[in-house]
């Protein structure tokens, strides 16, 4: 069994349910078909705490979720597609919060695939 849990953007959490990601997962659709048939147990479905100013207001929550994520043990983190935002040309790049938060998480050694669906 693989413990997994997937990262997304706050601000389309606004407007997501995360459908799109539980499918692929229970699917083992798209990112999740590395596992073949072994089976997954979702440890956390969790948001990034926000961007710029309201990330650091939030410090300690977002540091508690990272330390979280390190104590379950994960064998991978999956990164939503969510967390890719398009520039004024259309070229999508990854949240820098984002970024900073796989940075931390790939030193405690888990691996991290970027996207679910």
């Amino acid at each position: 069994m693989k413990k997994v849990a997937i990262l997304r953007c706050l601000k389309t959490s606004a407007s997501c349910a995360g459908a799109g990601c539980l499918r692929a997962l229970y699917e083992h659709d798209k990112a999740f078909a590395q596992y073949g048939e072994e089976e997954l147990r979702l440890m956390a479905m969790w948001t990034c705490n926000g961007c710029g100013a309201s990330m650091l207001e939030n410090q300690e929550g977002i540091r508690k979720k990272i330390e979280r994520m390190k104590a379950l043990e994960l064998d991978a983190l999956h990164i939503s597609h969510c967390t890719h935002k398009k520039d004024d040309e259309g070229v999508k790049h990854m949240c820098p919060t984002i970024k900073a938060i796989i940075e931390e998480l790939e030193q405690a050694g888990i691996k991290i695939v970027d996207g679910t669906h």
